[in-house]
């Protein structure tokens, strides 16, 4: 009988959970704001009537729907609540002969009374400076909404960018830029890509450092910018589109769209950009070699007509362990190619400018770089006074290479008439290992200590292959080829003290780093071996005068190591006269800096600084009179001395009239001694950019900025002054969330390069010319649940050692 009982019991049991099952109801409603505006995202839960015990929880849908299912009969309290309206609550009884229960619409109520507290408690300075750094509050000015990331960028105090997006702080170049604590590990075009498709809504603020403590590698004498995005709190799924387009004489294009989820413990986000950009650029010189009173006057001029195009991408997953600690995985890549054709003519005349000879150069080349870097951290409150382990784990792949046929056709030489068919192979492998420690350990509320440790390990792979085109066959040529590799371990460690008194904030650091490398060329049996330990102190004073007063103190050592490019020592022919060459004996750069700043109601500011680098790199041109050829190579001179004084003065014209206006003047000088000669070079120079915006209605508006720079003498060249004028006009549609720009890059097509040099044995003068004057068109459009919270803010183990890739 047991068997025979045990089959109705299970039976009965089926029957009754069919039963129950059947009896299950759907609720489901749509929840509205007071002017019956459909509200997404609002948190939608059912608590039991009895206990408020939770049920089950839900958001609104884009249509301000919600839906429940399988809820059994009983009574129940249905809550809803979103930010800055008053939580509702409503009775709900189901009985078990209702299947769908539907709401009637749920209209939300505004708390005054919280929306007027959040405009009081949330307003920040425009300007608000720290004890080690500048932070530009973005969403507390009138650049918030209708920019891009890039755009506001440009408005902060003391940052320019260049022709080739390559970004400048203070007149410094070196500069490293961070999105929420991370490097980007991307190309200057690919980080202009990515803040190019980055809404100035979706910027928090933005950190300027320009003496970074020793928390921070001691690499970059630039200093760092960081780039911080809005954290809210909310779950849901949000992302952002954008598409654009350009042209100059070529056509240009671009799209890119930034995704975001957010659930329970789970935050998943990723990003893509692309971009196709044609460029035309030029450049001329005109070069007179004096040898034992003998003239020869060289006119060269070079055409290159190159397309680029650059795909970068992130993704990443954060896991919320605990309230306490958190792990996350975070992926970087970029893809990016170049293919270009270049022509080139040189024409070669006597003392009394008669036609000599002449030079006509044909090339095609494809450039190819590609990076993937992974990263996995961990962080970890170790109790509620704030003691703090973080721990980043760093792998980075990077490959480049550069494939370049050329043909020289030479006129009037009596030894080497007629065509010259070569190849540049130009391969390039790098591998970054790196991992780091930092431990925060408040001793008091006002007193902290932070320490860490830090390791990475670098090998790079350059095989250069020259080849000539001989009897119909490319025969590698061994003098003009090398293979280069490179090995390098930087081991340091950290200490900072941060003191905060009554109004005055006081930051002391030291850092220490243990550099070995070991450079190769083993083609030329030649070993370059560097050991050396060095200190990087930091000091950073933030003083309180007032309400409306502040003023500052920082003091650094910083360090910049060459590029891996620049110490291969391979050659680099353009043609007979001209070529470039690797430099492996290259030695790092130190810089000793102090700036002084004061701040007038956390608007204007005005800093006065002083930078000397020893051992300085810097770009030379040597030139043999006997061969007439001329080559560059990066150097290492005696010193680089820089005084400053920066204005930044945002104004407030009138209601509808904004401006903020850039003001530095720099005195830039150089000590060395190069082919027999002293070189002292110095030149006081003036720069001033100025960005106005015009609010022409709620939605619309304009912008006309400017930028102006006087001549300038670095190292031994003599730059003249190129300024330019830039406008655009942007729309928005749908509370902000669909923004359209037109604008025009250098309107009077003012923009380029001209400079010259009559040092030592050498007189020269060149110009450079490119595709400046662009109009350009953007479209892009915000979705989702706008207060998700972001991917989670940290920096990785990989700052200085991805800036010195080539890309």
């Amino acid at each position: 009988m047991k068997p025979l009982q045990s089959t109705i019991c299970l039976f009965l049991l089926l029957a009754l959970m069919q039963a129950t099952s059947q009896a299950q109801t759907k609720i489901s409603g749509q929840v509205t704001d007071d002017k019956q505006k459909n509200l997404d995202f609002a948190t939608v839960t059912i608590l039991q009537a009895g206990d408020s015990s939770l049920v089950k929880s839900t958001v609104t849908d884009s249509a301000g729907r919600f839906r429940f299912e399988k809820i059994n009969p009983g009574s129940y309290i249905l809550a809803v609540s979103f930010h800055g309206f008053k939580k509702h609550h409503s009775k709900v009884d189901l009985k078990s002969a209702d299947t769908e229960v539907t709401l009637p619409p749920i209209a939300m109520a505004v708390d005054s009374k919280t929306l007027k507290e959040v405009t009081v408690t949330s307003k920040k300075p425009f300007i608000e400076r720290r004890a080690d750094k500048l932070i530009m509050n973005v969403e507390s000015s009138a650049v918030a909404v209708g920019n891009t990331a890039l755009e506001v960028l440009k408005k902060a105090p003391g940052v320019s960018l260049d022709k080739d997006d390559n970004i400048s702080m203070n007149g410094k170049n070196s500069v490293l830029v961070m999105l929420d604590g991370k490097p980007t590990y991307m190309s200057n075009a690919d980080l202009a890509n990515l803040l190019r498709s980055m809404q100035s809504s979706e910027i928090e603020s933005i950190e300027l450092i320009t003496n970074p403590s020793a928390k921070y590698d001691a690499a970059g004498n630039g200093g760092i910018i960081n780039i911080k995005t809005k954290r809210n709190k909310n779950l849901g799924f949000n992302g952002s589109v954008t598409v654009g387009s350009g042209y100059g004489r070529t056509s240009k294009y671009n799209g890119s769209t930034n995704l975001n989820f957010r659930k329970g413990a789970i935050n998943v986000f990723g990003s893509y950009n692309y971009s196709n950009n044609g460029n035309i650029s030029s450049f001329e010189m005109d070069r007179v070699v004096t040898d034992r009173g003998i003239v020869t006057n060289f006119e060269q001029n070079n055409i290159w007509d190159g397309r680029r195009d650059n795909n970068g991408y992130k993704a990443g997953i954060d896991y919320f362990v605990t309230k306490k600690t958190t792990i996350g995985l975070l992926y970087n890549g970029y893809s990016n190619s170049v293919s270009e054709l270049a022509n080139s003519g040189t024409n070669i005349f006597n003392g009394g400018f008669q036609l000599d000879s002449s030079i006509s150069v044909l090339g095609n080349n494809r450039q190819r770089y590609v990076n993937n870097a992974i990263n996995f951290n961990l962080k970890t409150n170790l109790d509620t006074m704030g003691r703090e382990l973080t721990f980043d784990a760093d792998y980075s792949k990077y490959n480049g290479k550069l494939d370049e046929f050329r043909d020289s056709y030479y006129t009037g030489f009596a030894n080497n008439a007629g065509v010259e068919k070569v190849n540049n192979l130009a391969p390039a492998d790098i591998e970054i290992i790196s991992a780091k420690l930092d431990y925060t350990h408040p001793l008091n509320k006002r007193l902290k200590i932070e320490t860490g440790l830090k390791s990475s390990w670098v090998t790079t792979d350059n095989n250069f292959r020259f080849s000539n085109f001989i009897s119909q066959a490319w025969v590698s040529d061994a003098k003009r080829s090398n293979h280069f590799i490179y090995k390098e371990n930087i081991n340091a460690a950290y200490l900072n003290l941060n003191k905060e008194f009554k109004s005055t904030t006081v930051q002391l650091g030291l850092r220490g780093e243990h550099t070995n490398s070991n450079g190769n060329s083993i083609t030329l049996d030649s070993v370059v071996k560097r050991d050396y330990f060095k200190l990087f102190p930091s000091l950073s004073i933030s003083q309180k005068l007032g309400k409306n007063h502040q003023v500052g103190l920082s003091i650094s050592r910083r360090i910049d190591r060459p590029s891996y490019h620049n110490l291969n020592p391979f050659i680099y022919v353009l043609d007979k006269y001209t070529y470039e060459q690797g430099n492996s004996r290259l030695n790092p750069q130190f810089t000793n800096s102090a700036e002084l700043s004061y701040t007038f109601k956390s608007s204007t500011t005005f800093t006065l600084g002083y930078s000397k680098t020893s051992n300085v790199m810097t770009q030379i041109t040597e030139q043999d009179n006997t061969t007439k050829v001329t080559f560059v190579q990066q150097r290492n001179l005696d010193d680089q001395t820089v005084y400053s004084f920066n204005v930044f003065a945002p104004i407030k014209v009138t209601s509808w009239w904004n401006m903020n206006n850039n003001g530095q003047v720099f005195n830039l000088g150089f000590t060395a001694d190069l082919f027999g000669e002293r070189l002292k070079a110095s030149q006081t120079v003036f720069q001033f950019n100025t960005d106005q915006q015009f609010t022409i209605s709620k939605t619309l508006g304009a912008e006309l900025s400017s930028w102006y720079m006087s001549p300038l003498q670095y190292g031994m060249f003599h730059i003249r002054n190129s300024p330019f004028v830039n406008i655009g006009f942007k729309k928005s549609f749908q509370d902000n969330k669909l923004n359209m720009k037109l604008s025009m890059n250098d309107i009077f097509n003012t923009q380029r390069n001209r400079g010259s040099t009559s040092f030592a044995n050498m007189n020269f003068n060149f110009r450079n010319k490119w595709e400046s004057q662009v109009v350009n068109f953007s479209l892009s459009y915000r979705f989702g649940n706008n207060n998700v919270k972001p991917e989670r803010k940290r920096s990785t183990g990989l700052e200085s050692e991805s800036s010195r890739m080539k890309n």
